[in-house]
Formats: C-alpha cells, sequence, structure tokens
C-alpha cells in the first residue's frame, strides 16, 4: 500500500482530538472517510511522507472536497464537472469555507479516489481532477 499513515480529525469545543494510525488498512481509512460529518469530524488525510498525500473533507450534507498533493507544492483537486457554477459553504479542518460547487463530490467518487490513491499513489483515472493553486474562494 502507498499510505503509509492516516490522519482523523475529531472536534471537541474548539480542540482537535482526533488520531493518528501508521500503516493503516483499507478498511481503516474507508470508516474514517465514512465518518466524517462536517461537524465534529471534518477531515481525513492520507498520508505517504512529509510531501504526498490525499486530503479529504467534510461530508456534511454528502457533500466532500478532495485534493491530492505529490510534491507539498502544487495541488490537484477531485471535481465534478456537471455541477453550476456556484459557491457552496461547508466545514474542512474544523473551519468554515467557501467551495466552488463543483469541488463538492459525493461519497462513491471520493472512496474510489482514495483506494486508488492509497493502494497505488496515483490520481483515478477514471474521475475528474483539476490543479488549483487555491483550495478555498475568497
Amino acid at each position: 500500500m502507498f499510505v503509509s499513515n492516516l490522519s482523523i480529525e475529531n472536534w471537541v469545543s474548539n480542540r482537535d482530538e482526533g488520531e493518528f494510525l501508521e500503516n493503516p488498512t483499507w478498511n481503516q481509512i474507508e470508516s474514517a472517510i465514512r465518518d466524517l460529518n462536517g461537524k465534529s469530524k471534518t477531515l481525513v488525510t492520507l498520508g505517504n511522507d512529509d510531501e504526498s498525500y490525499m486530503a479529504i473533507g467534510s461530508g456534511e450534507s454528502g457533500k466532500y472536497i478532495v485534493n491530492v498533493t505529490f510534491d507539498n507544492i502544487s495541488f490537484t483537486n477531485l471535481v465534478d464537472l456537471s455541477k453550476p457554477d456556484e459557491i457552496e459553504k461547508l466545514v474542512v479542518g474544523g473551519q468554515e469555507g467557501n467551495y466552488q460547487a463543483k469541488m463538492c463530490v459525493d461519497l462513491q467518487k471520493v472512496l474510489l479516489a482514495a483506494k486508488t490513491f492509497a493502494e497505488l499513489g496515483q490520481l483515478e483515472s477514471s474521475l475528474s481532477w483539476e490543479e488549483d493553486k487555491s483550495l478555498v474562494v475568497l
């Protein structure tokens, strides 16, 4: 497996009391993603090293944000190109932000993207990805 660690945020009041797992199984990763609720659990990070990771956020109303970096400089976002050009509010990493609607994807796309990244360290080619310098729209 490409992924060597899993970080799971769990916000209690204003403190993150999450956990960090080394050498996670796919079942642990999938469970952490499914537990995202956009309230207390708002971010899961699948890491390989300090520069390669996939961040999956929110989960509120079945909407998720996924971004990946292999160098911690350029970032690629999972997108749904059928979505309108609108802005959605989601809580990611314990903070509310404004995101382009096309960046708010469903759970099935997230799980497919996460499984491919976790096992192979690649972007799932059957999904749509866009390189982006700024994750949050100001």
